[in-house]
């Protein structure tokens, strides 16, 4: 349980809980049970029984009523002193048990953020409000899990790269990176990109919504969403403006991965593939 701890159970229907905090949202005052609802959606959020998004019946949902009750969060927080330090913010950071968690100093998880057992946090990286990261994900060095983003089961994440977070607007999905999934160093997932299942993303690599991700042997385009088991590396193709060429960034999908063949193997081989 975190420093600010409060029922370590969320009691209230969920459903009506979300009723109220759509209800405040739109509202321009702040009645005296604002706190107390807020409290109730940091902490389920916190235990990761309220998530920003589920998986309904094989599609992702956003509960935007969950990202309402944050940005409320912000709203009536004031800036205070922290007790780590000579650090001043809204929200407070989380605490751990040794027992269930490997989180290296100077890393910081944020209230609000659910980290499961068994998760390994690297320094000095920084879990925002809202991230759900699952059970057996590794958190490299030098790592931003934004606010809102889902880390599926065993997925990895190398030094450097940073997970978008989104919270505006409400409606909004988040980032999602999916059970088994694996993002080398230095890479960019951005503005509600889904990377799939078992995926592999190499270094440097940047995704956006935006961002066509070409299969290089079938020349299909995925605009937002990784493949299921696609080996992702850097790549660019040429544009013209006027009557000058530019290369522009194109991720390119240039092999499947086999489930049974590790991340980093699938990847090194689909190299040594690529580039005979």
């Amino acid at each position: 349980m975190d420093q600010t701890s409060g029922d370590p159970e969320v009691k209230k229907d969920p459903t009506d809980l979300a009723k109220r905090i759509d209800e405040l949202f739109e509202a321009r005052t702040t009645p005296p049970e604002t706190t107390m609802l807020i409290d109730m959606v940091m902490e389920g959020l916190d235990q990761g029984t309220i998530k920003v998004v589920e998986k309904i019946k094989g599609k992702w949902e956003t509960n935007a009523w969950v990202k309402k009750a944050i940005l409320l969060y912000f709203r009536i927080s004031p800036v205070k002193k922290m007790d780590e330090g000579h650090f001043f913010d809204k929200i407070p950071l989380r605490t751990f048990s040794a027992e269930a968690h490997r989180i290296v100093p100077y890393s910081s998880v944020r209230r609000g953020a659910y980290v499961a057992p068994k998760v390994v946090i690297m320094a000095p990286s920084f879990v925002n409000i809202g991230a759900y990261v699952d059970e057996g994900a590794v958190v490299d060095s030098l790592v931003l899990v934004g606010s809102c983003a889902r880390i599926g089961k065993n997925v990895q994440i190398g030094a450097g790269t940073i997970i978008g977070g989104v919270l505006e607007p409400p409606e909004g999905t988040p980032v999602i990176v999916e059970d088994n999934a694996f993002i080398s160093g230095s890479c960019g997932i951005y503005e509600g990109c889904i990377v799939e299942a078992n995926a592999v993303i190499g270094a440097g690599t940047v995704i956006t919504p935006r961002t066509p991700i070409v299969d290089i042997k079938t020349g299909e385009e995925f605009f937002g969403r990784v493949p299921e088991n696609a080996v992702v590396v850097p790549g660019g193709r040429p544009k013209k403006f006027g009557d000058r060429e530019y290369v522009l960034q194109t991720p390119l999908i240039i092999n499947r991965r086999d489930p049974s063949v590790s991340a980093k193997q699938s990847l090194e081989d689909s190299l040594c593939q690529f580039n005979s």
